[in-house]
């Protein structure tokens, strides 16, 4: 289980590599991933879309990033989140998954 941190009004990027048992990168390809962000695990209210993306599928990393205009809305306190995996022949895999916790920024413009 992964414990990440955000703040409040900064972009939230963290990247995930799929590797397999020889520590060799896992192709991608075909593949779909999708994560989201909710107040508690079982909540039905969406906190944001992390939108993942696979830029090059061959090196089997995973990116989220999540523009700082769209964390400046979010209150600071703990999240929940998975990162899901759809393979080409339509089995999801459960990748990651974890707390994130959003903290209010100290600098201030």
């Amino acid at each position: 289980m992964a414990k990440l941190i955000g703040f409040v009004g900064s972009t939230f990027a963290v990247s995930f590599t799929c590797k397999d048992a020889d520590g060799d990168a896992v192709d991608l390809t075909d593949y779909s991933a999708r994560s989201q962000l909710r107040p508690s695990v079982n909540s039905a209210t969406l906190t944001l879309d992390l939108s993942p993306t696979i830029g090059t599928p061959t090196s089997g990393v995973i990116d989220i990033s999540v523009a700082d205009e769209d964390t400046a809305d979010i209150s600071p306190g703990t999240y929940y989140f998975d990162l899901l995996l759809d393979d080409p022949d339509g089995a999801v895999i459960n990748l990651a998954g974890g707390t994130v916790v959003f903290r209010k920024q100290v600098t201030k413009e």
